[in-house]
């Protein structure tokens, strides 16, 4: 399968999400938990909340922060 460049940026930005929520929450979970019964359950609760937070804030986030870090790129 192949994906059409006019959607390469969305398809990264949510790869990044998934990875970066994904081990943001499971280092909070295990520092605030530790493992312990029910860790996988609290992380996965915790990741797919992040989730639905962080992917619809970067989708609307990213293009303004694009288009500001390109005014000082040379």
């Amino acid at each position: 399968m192949k994906i059409a460049k006019k959607h390469e940026m969305k398809v990264t930005l949510a790869l990044m999400v998934l990875v970066m929520t994904l081990v943001v929450t499971f280092v909070s979970v295990l520092v605030n938990y530790g493992i312990q019964e029910g860790f996988f359950v609290k992380w996965m609760r915790a990741w797919g909340l992040a989730i639905v937070v962080a992917l619809p804030v970067v989708m609307v986030v990213m293009p303004t922060i694009r288009k500001f870090v390109s005014k000082y790129v040379e």
